[in-house]
């Protein structure tokens, strides 16, 4: 990020355009949001090689990451036969303690999806150092998979970009293939995340 007083040509209306911004720039707009008055607007302005975003008598400039961002939408299933429904804040307690294990082991933690008794358990198993495992009431529409595995650390990020949200959606539809985090009710967003391939 750089600051300083720049002049860049300004424009009132655009049409549909992509850029690609650096996360901690826009963690820095979205801090900037939450510090500032209810309701107020943020102004943007962009050229070729950055980024300006005012708010009230903030100003942040930030570069543009140059290429095209990752076609992620491709990921994406059309549908998904399995939907686990679960309270935000308990669920991201219960990964944050057992990532306390999963760290000592390529931060891997292991998902057991029980739709019987409505429960998904989550589990690490580090050797020479012990084993964690933690169970929570959940919404369970399939039984299949059984059994999925995430990097914690991402799977953590992602429980934590949907800080407003009291209940998510686990989307799934096999061991290894895409998972999509949901908010249920309030804003709309996606988080996709990649699980990972256990060995048998």
């Amino acid at each position: 990020m750089q600051e300083g007083e720049e002049e860049i040509e300004e424009v009132t209306e655009i049409e549909e355009f992509e850029v690609t911004i650096p996360a901690k720039a826009l963690r820095e707009v979205e801090r900037m949001i939450s510090m500032g008055k209810s309701g107020s607007s943020v102004t943007l302005k962009f050229d070729e090689n950055q980024v300006i975003f005012e708010l009230g008598k903030q100003r942040l400039t930030s570069r543009k990451l140059e290429g095209q961002y990752p076609a992620y939408q491709q990921l994406l299933p059309n549908q998904f036969t399995n939907q686990i429904n679960v309270d935000r804040k308990k669920f991201l307690g219960a990964v944050e303690r057992i990532a306390v294990l999963a760290d000592q082991k390529n931060n891997i933690l292991k998902c057991t999806i029980d739709s019987v008794n409505q429960e998904i358990s989550l589990s690490v198993d580090a050797q020479d150092v012990g084993s964690g495992r933690e169970s929570m009431a959940a919404q369970i529409s399939s039984d299949e998979p059984e059994e999925i595995a995430f990097n914690v650390k991402y799977l953590i990020e992602g429980l934590k970009a949907i800080p407003s949200a009291s209940e998510i959606s686990i989307q799934l539809n096999t061991a290894t293939t895409p998972v999509v985090l949901n908010p249920l009710g309030g804003f709309q967003m996606t988080y996709l995340i990649m699980p990972v391939q256990l060995r048998s």
